[in-house]
């Protein structure tokens, strides 16, 4: 069966295209409205009644004429209803702004991850407009008020025990040894290592060469009772153990398996990675289950990678756990930072607008 595409700046010019060439029988299969070289055009395509039965394909029943112009211009004027619509909810969003460019701003925010109702909540454009670099530097105070930042916490005359856990990709392993680092170099402590995820591939291995690197004491520990065991062989000195938590299986058993290495590591802190390139679904996913396991800070990686923060600052408003470190880089320990909300604030608006 032949199909044919008939176009024309109105209705009626696609349908008597169509009627010319294809006559009064013919067959309308779709109609669109389209743009082509800057301009709103019509697209028909058809067939005639005896190809499609010569194909014995199956086709929309045959309409006449004048219901054929009937739907086409009732599809045209939806797109314009929709249009005028799109064009009011900015219009209304906007009118009341003290400068026009509050839009462009919002706009640079929506591409930098923020939805609109949580610029409209937190930035409402009502306010004077000085210049771009102040509305900037207002729109990012006023989108990470609600930043929790928190300190590394210091050894108080027995070891100190941290735990993290991230999902894969997150670079939880190169979190750790980035901690450990900090502690061993800044602070002048000694420091473990305990793997206990047997299943992430080539984990075990990044381990043991860092370890062998910076002369880290490694240890494995698979069970509860195996890490019970690597923390009774520790020395009783003031210094930092570090666990990574195992990720493999389905959210209920890792709950289950997280709880029974926290019984037994009873630790000081326990740190979810979280990479700053995730969507808010996955951010969301990510602070259910990490609340669920009394997660006490979060260490955001990846700030090199992504294009704007604003899935992350959303999500930290709907799960508020503290920011501990902030990671921009994979060098060791050269990469990571206390977190503070100014850091964060930095990287909201980076292309600047004139």
């Amino acid at each position: 069966m032949r199909i044919r595409t008939y176009i024309g700046t109105t209705p009626q010019e696609a349908l008597q295209a169509m009627r010319r060439e294809l006559g009064e029988d013919a067959l309308i299969l779709s109609s669109r409205t389209t743009h082509t070289d800057g301009r709103e055009v019509v697209e028909i395509i058809a067939t005639s009644e005896q190809e499609a039965r010569s194909a014995a394909t199956p086709v929309p029943h045959h309409s006449s004429y004048q219901d054929a112009l009937l739907f086409v211009q009732l599809r045209q004027e939806v797109n314009q209803l929709r249009q005028q619509v799109a064009e009011l909810a900015t219009f209304l969003r906007y009118s009341t702004a003290a400068d026009p460019r509050w839009r462009q701003l919002y706009q640079q925010l929506v591409s930098e991850g923020f939805t609109e109702e949580f610029l409209a909540h937190r930035l409402s454009p009502t306010r004077p407009f000085p210049s771009w670099k102040e509305a900037l530097e207002q729109a990012r105070e006023l989108l990470t008020a609600h930043l929790q930042c928190q300190d590394l916490p210091q050894p108080k005359g027995a070891s100190l025990r941290l735990c993290v856990v991230g999902m894969p990709g997150a670079g939880t392993t190169t979190t750790l040894l980035k901690l450990l680092l900090v502690y061993k170099l800044s602070f002048r402590l000694p420091v473990w290592l305990i793997a206990t995820d047997a299943y992430k591939l080539g984990a075990l291995e990044q381990l043991q060469l860092f370890a062998s690197v910076a002369d880290i004491p490694l240890q494995e520990a698979y069970t509860p009772s195996e890490l019970q065991q690597a923390l009774s062989r520790l020395p009783t000195v003031a210094g930092v153990v570090g666990v990574e938590l195992p990720t493999n299986g389905s959210a209920p058993e890792l709950q289950e398996l997280w709880s029974r290495f926290y019984a037994v590591l009873r630790p000081a802190a326990l740190y979810a990675v979280v990479s700053a390139t995730d969507s808010l679904p996955v951010l969301r996913r990510c602070f259910s289950l990490w609340q669920m396991v009394r997660v006490s800070g979060i260490i955001v990686t990846k700030l090199d990678q992504t294009p704007g923060i604003g899935a992350l600052i959303q999500a930290l408003e709907e799960y508020p756990l503290p920011i501990v470190c902030l990671c921009a880089g994979a060098s060791i320990p050269d990469d990571i930072a206390p977190a503070t909300r100014g850091a964060l604030a930095c990287r909201i608006g980076t292309t600047e607008s004139t």
